[in-house]
């Protein structure tokens, strides 16, 4: 697709920030002991545990702080583990590897036409910055039209299963057969391949592969993106079928499920499903609804239940405004994120601009799929808090979604590790 290039390329403001690396990195254990633990009794308890003291901060704690290496063989992580339950020791942790974290701006050549995830913008989501830290994602279920598997930009993030393509199998053993590439729902065998473009194009504002010198960033550089078409060529769908789409991302282990879809039509069966992925423990990321309605007022299902691992989203502008189309509520809309004039992957290898709320809301899954996979045991409780709270809040949206929210990735990025168990 063709772009006008008058668009000024904003440069990257290179921020250092300190990022802990995993605790394997680590070649000590910092050990803090309790208050009157002598320097007598410290030596002793770690000889006895098998580690030596290397050094001795004699400031910090009063003195009661060191760091620890192991000694006659024992390993590092089995010492700490021991130190930690030892009387007198107030914590021994990993000596985190720390190291710069700047700002990170990919070299996608329609990058700068993404506004959404620009490194300055008026209505940005703080991208470049979360990238500075994390670039990578948890699996996201993109429940839609599906997914063209063979586009360059989502190719190399497609979900794949261990069922051979198209032998007529259920190699896997889950129910399905040749579900390769996700699923279709409508057949009920066979992978998620869109036949419409929605899908495609939801699927790469989460996924569009970052950094690759090819056409657009998804907030997540690289994830596994599970295509789970229940939505015909027409964009069409019955709730039955999306019942099935939710049940198998949930069951396929999906943490994260991008619903772009809704209607006005409260369904006690489609509510069940969710309940199901909650149990699950999947977070459903909901489209508002396009109608620009106050759905506090006239409800949009699934985005107007009221299950806690529901999160509902909202669509705006590049000038930080609630978009004329979106729906709103500042009860049932949890946050806004950018939906107006996006730019993303689409059929047959291409790009398109699309506008919706279904735009807005893969945003938002995007951004919970990065920070599921900063803290493995977040809840979806944890990320819907993190989104929720941790957000911009522009004038124009009081009153018109939770908290006056949009969307800030760096933001629920930093917040996260302190809500996770």
């Amino acid at each position: 697709m063709r772009h006008r290039r008058e668009l000024i390329v904003l440069a990257a403001v290179v921020t250092a920030l300190c990022a802990p690396a995993p605790a394997g990195a680590a070649e000590r254990v910092l050990v803090g002991f309790d208050k009157g633990v002598s320097k007598d009794r410290q030596g002793k308890i770690v000889d006895r545990l098998g580690g030596r003291i290397e050094k001795r901060f004699s400031a910090v704690r009063g003195g009661r702080l060191v760091a620890v290496n192991a000694r006659g063989g024992r390993r590092l992580d089995a010492l700490r583990k021991v130190l930690r339950k030892a009387a007198g020791v107030t914590y021994a942790e990993p000596d985190f590897t720390l190291a710069t974290s700047a700002a990170r701006v990919p070299n996608d050549p329609d990058y700068p036409f993404q506004y959404a995830v620009a490194n300055s913008a008026t209505g940005a989501i703080s991208a470049p910055a979360a990238w500075g830290t994390r670039t990578s994602c948890s699996t996201v279920a993109v429940l839609d039209t599906g997914i063209d598997t063979d586009h360059p930009d989502l190719a190399p993030n497609i979900y794949k299963s261990s069922d051979k393509p198209k032998n007529g199998k259920d190699d896997d053993k889950n129910g399905y057969v040749d579900d390769t590439y996700g699923l279709n729902v409508i057949k009920g065998k066979g992978s998620g391949e869109d036949d419409n473009g929605h899908g495609s194009h939801v699927a790469g504002i989460i996924g569009g592969r970052g950094n690759n010198g090819t056409g657009v960033s998804g907030i997540c550089w690289s994830t596994k993106l599970m295509a789970v078409k229940f939505m015909n060529s027409k964009g069409k769908g019955s709730t039955s079928n999306a019942i099935d789409g939710i049940q198998y991302a949930a069951k396929k282990g999906a943490k994260v499920i991008n619903c772009s879809f809704g209607s006005s039509s409260k369904s006690s069966a489609l509510h069940d499903a969710v309940d199901y992925a909650q149990s699950k423990g999947s977070l459903l990321v909901v489209a508002a609804g396009n109608d620009g309605d106050n759905i506090d007022k006239t409800p949009e299902y699934p985005a107007s239940y009221t299950d806690s691992n529901i999160l509902t989203v909202a669509a705006t502008t590049s000038t930080d405004t609630l978009a004329s189309f979106s729906n709103y509520g500042s009860t049932a809309v949890d946050v806004a994120a950018p939906g107006n004039q996006i730019l993303s992957t689409y059929l047959g290898g291409g790009y398109k601009l699309l506008s919706g709320t279904s735009m807005a809301s893969p945003y938002a899954a995007g951004t919970a799929a990065m920070l599921r996979k900063q803290e493995s045991k977040a809840t979806y409780s944890d990320l819907r808090y993190a989104i929720r709270h941790k957000v911009d809040t522009p004038p124009a949206l009081k009153g018109k979604v939770a908290y006056g929210g949009r969307l800030n990735a760096q933001r629920a990025l930093g917040a996260i590790g302190s809500l996770a168990d």
